[in-house]
């Protein structure tokens, strides 16, 4: 998890190469996810996914993130 706070952190101030191991690592989820769609909207699709993880990825704040026990008392 921390790797993964990192890696949002150096994108945040600008480190393309944190934003491109990001994509990279959620690459997998995204192509997998792309098979239960058309094989023509693919492509558009995954650009947009990508897109949408960045915009998210960028507006994250990575400080105020809960706790496992906060999250569970939150959620009920």
């Amino acid at each position: 998890m921390k790797e993964w706070k990192t890696l949002i952190e150096k994108s945040q101030n600008g480190d393309e190469y944190s934003t491109v191991k990001i994509i990279k690592r959620i690459e997998p989820k995204i192509k997998k996810s792309l098979k239960q769609t058309t094989y023509q909207d693919r492509e558009n699709l995954e650009q947009e996914l990508i897109s949408k993880t960045l915009k998210v990825t960028h507006s994250f704040d990575t400080n105020n993130v809960p706790g496992f026990w906060e999250f569970l008392s939150t959620n009920n």
